[in-house]
């Protein structure tokens, strides 16, 4: 069975509202709202002058917990800048994020069975090709 995707990305797509900051060419740029999040990659609202497209980053993503305080870190590279909105590519996770972002999507996907047929169809952070 073929799982089809409404995008490019190859991953379903979950919104979370939480703290997120991307780190790129000595400038930090804050989540303003609500990121889109895949195990791919992020889009988040930001102020300010964004990024030239191809910039390396470093992206924090602060999980929404009661108890302890939780961080996604990843590289990345931006793929998507316009005015107030960034999309970044994951390039590298540390194992810790990467089961911390698995288990984000799976627990927050309005599709988990399609996100599980993701996560065991391929490994890793890069989507399965055709």
């Amino acid at each position: 069975m073929t799982i089809q995707t409404d995008d490019r990305r190859g991953f379903i797509r979950v919104p979370l509202d939480t703290r997120a900051e991307v780190l790129v060419q000595g400038q930090t740029f804050r989540a303003g709202e609500e990121i889109d999040l895949s195990m791919s990659g992020v889009r988040l609202s930001v102020s300010g002058a964004p990024p030239a497209p191809g910039s390396a980053c470093r992206v924090r993503i602060q999980l929404p917990t009661a108890g302890d305080r939780v961080v996604i870190e990843a590289e990345g590279t931006v793929i998507r800048s316009v005015p107030g909105s960034l999309a970044i590519e994951f390039t590298d996770l540390d194992p810790d994020s990467y089961f911390h972002l698995k288990n984000l999507i799976l627990n927050n996907a309005s599709d988990p069975e399609q996100a599980e047929q993701e996560f065991t169809s391929h490994w890793g952070i890069r989507p399965a090709r055709p």
